[in-house]
């Protein structure tokens, strides 16, 4: 009941003018922010920290909050209708909401899209308010071998992708993989893999990478088969989703909520390892998984409900333990010190009243955000009216604009067409992509955790199988993978005895 007090009184800060109005500003930013290529809602709330010095430490945090929860969303925008994921965590959205958009079912993606990701972000906040401190127990007996098993998970999941040639898919994740090494060592500090280029030291960059495979690779699809990049038409208006089809995918959207909200609260996997998992175990589970990546509502709605369901299950560690679960909350960590406000157990009890109106906020931003992802939807709907050529024009601008962005680097744009024909030519041989984009992005978490559980485990390896969380989530992954090979086992063992 006294939960309930306080969150009364938090919806009743929240609702005042300025704090509600900061609240919906902060939302439209991060959609639209997130719906950019290259632009990314971190990069948003980054640029955005300074405009807090002049707000009130709640005010800051309502602000910041609004952009975290529009932008993890945002991202789906852009995948969904030109293919080209706004945030790394969009990716799933690209495998079944732009086939739906090819078959002129883009306003029917983009409802599921944004009901499932309203859905996982409102329970995950709701999460937070009532579940904080059990839940921040739990995240606390996390460590480097925890988060490398974690991270593992996701990788392994990606094989739930691969449809008929798992070992292509693999080779896809390795490859990855390789080029996320490229860089700097992270434990000894060594330059390795940049063949004496000064730029390449610093490594380069998922966003660059993910930019050219999908964004600049279907550009140049579009040049050399001479075919349109926009929806085909349906005799009438755009098909939007009904009832029916929401209730539909409701186990997708449940599995995919409760996904998120265990991946979320773990500090540094974030909302990617949270969507790829969820849209692997999807894939399992459902009936039509061999159609998955035809444009299959299940494998639209159970990524974005997982994602969006990671912003507040990130919050948790933050507001109770001062351990930013992901960049964005480390944003905010930054903003609540600058302001002198310490996260930690005792805030609960120093200033309750700022805990509660952030819980309320992060409620009602999920609420607002059907109504402002679908008006950014729109706006972007209207892009794909245009004809192909300036529509590959302003992918080709956005997409330079976006890698160049990424560190004002120009290596980056180089890197990002190279990338972008490389692209091309996995898809003209139907070598898979999206593996690729996922090795870059995981890759170097998973190096840098098993690189410091050894280092502190004197190299001993059973540590990851030992520690009963660690070791949990290991066995899960080996299940999975063997799960996910399943069918092609049982196809090897009849082609076999025939």
């Amino acid at each position: 009941m006294a939960a309930l007090e306080l969150l009364g009184g938090g919806f009743l800060a929240a609702f005042e003018i300025w704090a509600f109005l900061t609240i919906v500003t902060g939302l439209l930013v991060g959609v639209v922010a997130g719906a950019l290529p290259g632009i990314s809602f971190v990069n948003a709330m980054a640029m955005a920290l300074p405009f807090t010095y002049v707000m009130e430490p709640t005010q800051s945090m309502l602000f910041l909050g609004g952009i975290y929860v529009g932008g993890v969303f945002g991202g789906s925008i852009s995948a969904i209708l030109i293919n080209v994921p706004g945030t790394p965590a969009s990716l799933p959205a690209t495998w079944d909401g732009y086939p739906m958009t090819k078959r002129g079912e883009a306003k029917r993606a983009l409802t599921i899209a944004v009901t499932a990701s309203a859905t996982g972000g409102l329970v995950s906040a709701l999460m937070l308010a009532f579940l904080s401190a059990p839940f921040a127990t739990f995240a606390l007996k996390f460590s480097q071998p925890e988060f490398f098993a974690a991270t593992l998970l996701g990788l392994v999941s990606v094989i739930a992708i691969a449809k008929d040639q798992p070992i292509v898919t693999m080779v896809s994740l390795l490859l990855g993989i390789a080029v996320g090494t490229v860089g700097i060592d992270p434990l000894y500090g060594q330059a390795r893999f940049s063949f004496g280029v000064p730029e390449m030291e610093s490594g380069i960059r998922f966003v660059v990478v993910m930019i050219g495979l999908f964004a600049i690779g279907e550009v140049v699809d579009l040049l050399a088969t001479d075919r349109d990049l926009r929806p085909k038409k349906t005799g009438g208006k755009a098909i939007g989703a009904k009832l029916a089809d929401i209730l539909g995918v409701k186990g997708a959207i449940a599995r995919g909520t409760g996904i998120g909200c265990l991946i979320g609260m773990i500090p540094g996997a974030g909302a990617t390892p949270g969507a790829v998992i969820a849209y692997g175990i999807e894939k399992q589970v459902s009936k039509r998984g061999d159609e998955f990546g035809t444009g299959i509502d299940e494998a639209l709605a159970a990524p974005e409900a997982a994602k969006n369901a990671t912003t507040g299950a990130a919050m948790i560690p933050l507001l109770t333990l001062g351990i930013p679960g992901s960049a964005a909350t480390a944003i905010m960590l930054a903003a609540m010190m600058l302001h002198g406000v310490n996260p930690g157990p005792l805030l609960f009890i120093m200033d309750p009243t700022m805990v509660y109106t952030i819980f309320a906020a992060m409620i009602i931003a999920n609420v607002l955000m059907i109504g402002a992802g679908i008006g950014v939807a729109q706006m972007f709907a209207f892009l794909m009216r245009t004809p192909p050529a300036i529509l590959a024009a302003f992918i080709i601008v956005l997409s330079v604009v976006g890698a160049y962005g990424v560190r004002n680097n120009i290596f980056d744009v180089y890197a990002c067409l190279a990338f972008g024909v490389l692209g091309w030519g996995m898809k003209r041989v139907g070598f898979p992509s999206a593996p690729l984009v996922l090795g870059v992005i995981l890759g170097p978490l998973a190096e840098r955790y098993f690189l410091t559980s050894m280092a502190n485990s004197h190299q001993d390896w059973t540590v990851f199988f030992t520690r009963p969380i660690s070791g949990t989530i290991m066995a899960m992954a080996l299940i999975f993978m063997l799960w996910s090979l399943a069918p092609a086992i049982r196809r090897l063992i009849r082609h076999i005895r025939s």
